[in-house]
């Protein structure tokens, strides 16, 4: 039997997330079921998204994750999508077609009663039927395609890698659009010799860190996280409120040959 993920902007105030788990567990008591956040910002596709495109691999090939984020049902289709191996069901809102840029192998559109809880009375069903084994094709009606959302795109220059800010965490760390292939890309082009700047907010830096703990408490470290993106932070401070960035904020990378 695969596992089945769960995130939502549902909270953990509220029996909200319990109802969905219970709507599985109560025909497979059986089945895992793995948690990956309820503390979505609500409504917010795109931090859904930046969550969920860096965790869903993370898990074995058949994994159905069910996403209930921004879920109002009289907006949206109920989907179910195959994506890279993995299979996804939630809500036709975009969110889907910003996790990796590729079309999905299978979609289908989930036939369904009108109700005000669609996450556990449609989408715990469908998941458990898939991680049982069930074929995507024979739980819906087959579509051409799905909502397609734009993420911001970097501006990429030999001069300059112009980002943004795409996601604030928990600890108030800043995570960027900037990877470390593209900034290594651009220093293959320009040589050796060349030197960087990071500039956001009024703060500029000439190097990157490796570690939080190459900064003593309160300052500002600039590192690639492990899924390879800029990340912003201060050692046991919360960046965002202190330098006071947020989603969308600029953040730019300047090269110059010595």
């Amino acid at each position: 039997m695969a596992v089945i993920t769960f995130m939502s902007d549902f909270g953990t105030k509220d029996h909200y997330v319990a109802s969905v788990r219970a709507a599985i567990l109560s025909k497979s008591p059986s089945q895992l079921i793995a948690d990956i956040t309820h503390d979505i910002r609500p409504y917010d596709i795109a931090h859904a998204a930046n969550v969920l495109k860096h965790v869903y691999k993370e898990f074995p090939e058949k994994t159905v994750h069910l996403v209930a984020v921004d879920s109002m049902a009289e907006r949206c289709d109920l989907i179910g999508v195959e994506l890279d191996g993995h299979y996804f069901v939630g809500f036709d809102s975009g969110i889907f077609s910003l996790l990796n840029g590729k079309q999905p192998t299978q979609i289908v559109k989930l036939e369904h009663s009108n109700c005000t809880f669609p996450a556990k009375n449609v989408l715990a069903k469908i998941a458990l039927e898939l991680a049982e084994g069930k074929g995507l094709s024979s739980l819906g009606n087959p579509m051409q395609e799905i909502k397609v959302l734009f993420a911001r795109q970097l501006k990429v220059t030999k001069r300059e890698i112009a980002g943004n800010v795409v996601a604030v965490d928990h600890f108030g760390n800043l995570i960027t659009n900037i990877s470390k292939s593209e900034v290594e890309k651009i220093k293959d082009i320009n040589g050796s010799q060349v030197r960087h700047t990071i500039r956001f907010g009024r703060e500029e830096f000439d190097d990157f860190h490796l570690y939080f703990s190459d900064v003593e408490s309160g300052d500002i470290f600039v590192l690639f996280n492990s899924s390879g993106n800029l990340q912003i932070g201060i050692n046991k401070g919360n960046a965002s409120e202190l330098l006071g960035l947020s989603v969308d904020s600029p953040v730019l990378i300047e090269f110059a040959n010595s």
